[in-house]
């Protein structure tokens, strides 16, 4: 005889080896957590009904004959199917008048109702839709019934300041909030031993200090920003679906939450229903891709057209998407590729690079041939980033970068081939639509940071990229946001997710780089609705004829966008959608 243990976070089925009837009547499920014996079997709590029908003949027609709480954990399942169905398909059943200080929009009130429903769940909300708010209003729920509890916001250290403490302060600064992030480790220690409701701390940080946060009894957590969970090789993955295990709630948010293909919500989906997904990677890939890739070394996974069904299915189990462009005024928005032709001597040095795999250049100037260096591409990944560089006009040698680190040379580590990019940035923002307007200018390398300061001039440039301190990032934001200065140089790595720069409606990318993902968040930090973006919204986006400036740059926008969206569409509301219809 088989024995059912259930609880808030999974169904336990206990069995003896030779039970075959058992064994046989769980294969209906997929997929199914055993010991290797197979005499326990665990699956996702939401399963209640169908398990109970499988092994005990108990449905909504005879569950008052079940004991109290298995009455209680099968309604409790029914009813959420239901009240789902309704919430998604008719919209919220309150006003989301929350306080004087904040009234949610009602795809913000969707959100707070799913989360009355569901103790873990994935809010794919999209940029400027109000996460932040919507978070807050949830655990504000939760603390005005239990005044003791502690919520955990793991996000991108940029955030904790510009984002989540702004918003707590003028939403809810009745909620004692703690800023976990110091300079040194003391004092974050001491200021995660400070009484209060929400605890902030930046992804890194946790996991560095996930053994304080286990012993500080938290009720619930958000992962701002849940794509940083996207590989399942990474720390910050494997510890945050472990803590998830130990938390009564948990929930997730992203507008990219897999920017590269479907695989990328493996751990995310496993961080709010553990049991719900395959035990494994391997098993999760092998179940639902196919490899196209012809090196074994080398992975190129493709949703199998069988199994697109089944995959969206479960992931809209547990998750919803806001699209942006159904709930907000959006002021519109254009992007202008503006082609230039490179110098004839740097095309030389692309071409030699490109074809031969490295390019020789002086030790000293460009007019000094007497001692020649050999700045070579080892790899597919390294030409292609040398690539880059020299469509910019420069040229790092890594080489010599670590042997000055290790050897304590001081061989010259990169080389300024042609300044014809900064020069004609500077052309563009003279432009008459352009020189009289806030930019955010978009840049990936450190040295086009520093030539870009040069050119433009410290005093009306603010910076935000890796070799800046926090303090000075934070300044530059601050400073832009207030206009008192004129353009803010960023890396979409360092100020991609979560920025809101509305006072700026001109963005222009002096370079590019091969994520979809950033390139996506980083050009939405000046789109929102039009009661806080009134201007249409213009891309400038410079391109060199016949580099790989335009491979980017297409791939970038049609390859990858196109993909990224298969799924969100899927999970969109249907309320949602209907209304987005009508306008």
């Amino acid at each position: 005889m088989n024995k059912i243990l259930i609880d808030s976070t999974h169904i336990e089925i206990h069995c003896d080896r030779n039970d075959f009837a058992t064994q046989q009547a769980l294969t209906a499920f997929y997929p199914i957590h055993a010991n290797r014996i197979k005499t326990i079997y665990k699956l996702s709590p939401r399963l209640v009904p169908e398990v109970l029908k499988a092994l005990r003949g108990i449905d909504v027609t005879n569950i008052h004959t079940a004991p109290e709480k298995i009455q209680q954990y099968f309604l409790q399942e029914w009813s959420r199917r239901i009240n789902t169905q309704d919430l998604l398909a008719t919209g919220p059943k309150h006003s989301g008048i929350i306080s004087e200080r904040l009234t949610l929009a009602p795809h913000q009130e969707l959100g707070r109702e799913l989360a009355w429903m569901y103790d873990k769940y994935a809010f794919f909300f999209d940029t400027r839709t109000g996460k932040t708010p919507l978070s807050l209003a949830i655990i504000h729920d939760d603390i005005l019934r239990h005044p003791s509890n502690r919520w955990l916001v793991v996000c991108p250290l940029i955030l904790i300041e510009n984002a989540w403490l702004e918003d707590s302060e003028k939403f809810f600064p009745e909620i004692p909030t703690i800023n976990c992030h110091a300079a040194t480790k003391a004092k974050r220690i001491t200021a995660m031993s400070k009484p209060a409701n929400i605890y902030i701390t930046n992804t890194e940080s946790f996991i560095s200090y996930r053994t304080y946060f286990d012993e500080m009894g938290f009720t619930g957590c958000f992962v701002d920003e849940s794509s940083d969970m996207k590989s399942n090789k990474s720390k910050v993955s494997q510890e945050l679906v472990d803590f998830a295990q130990t938390l009564k709630r948990f929930y997730l948010l992203s507008g990219t939450p897999a920017p590269n293909g479907e695989y990328e919500y493996y751990m995310q989906m496993r961080a709010v229903d553990f049991y719900a997904w395959q035990s494994s990677y391997t098993q999760f890939k092998e179940h639902y891709f196919v490899n196209l890739s012809y090196n074994p070394q080398y992975e190129k996974l493709a949703l199998r057209p069988d199994m697109k069904d089944e995959l969206f299915a479960k992931i809209k189990e547990s998750a919803i998407f806001i699209d942006k462009a159904d709930v907000l005024d959006l002021p519109g928005r254009e992007f202008y590729p503006v082609e230039y032709d490179m110098p004839t001597e740097l095309m030389k040095h692309y071409r030699k690079l490109k074809n031969d795999l490295y390019v020789e250049l002086q030790n000293g100037t460009v007019s000094d041939f007497e001692n020649l260096v050999k700045i070579t591409a080892a790899s597919t990944g390294a030409k292609l980033n040398k690539l880059n560089q020299v469509s910019s006009g420069f040229i790092m040698d890594t080489k010599a970068a670590k042997e000055n680190k290790f050897y304590d040379t001081d061989n010259p580590e990169w080389y300024l081939l042609d300044d014809w990019r900064f020069k004609a940035l500077k052309d563009l923002l003279e432009r008459p639509d352009i020189k009289d307007e806030q930019v955010i200018i978009w840049a990936n390398y450190h040295r086009e940071f520093e030539l870009i300061k040069e050119l433009l001039g410290a005093d009306k440039c603010g910076f935000v990229y890796g070799k800046v301190s926090l303090a000075e990032k934070n300044k530059s934001i601050r400073g832009f946001k207030d206009r008192s200065i004129k353009y803010l140089v960023a890396n979409p790595a360092s100020a991609d997710k979560g920025l809101t720069l509305t006072n700026c409606h001109i963005s222009i990318y002096f370079s590019l780089n091969w994520s979809y993902e950033l390139f996506k968040q980083s050009y939405d930090r000046i789109y929102a609705d039009k009661k806080f973006q009134p201007h249409f919204c213009r891309y400038y986006i410079m391109l060199a004829k016949g580099t790989i400036d335009e491979i980017l740059y297409n791939d970038v926008l049609a390859g990858k966008g196109a993909a990224s969206y298969a799924v969100l569409n899927h999970l969109k509301p249907e309320v949602i959608a209907d209304e987005a219809a009508k306008r």
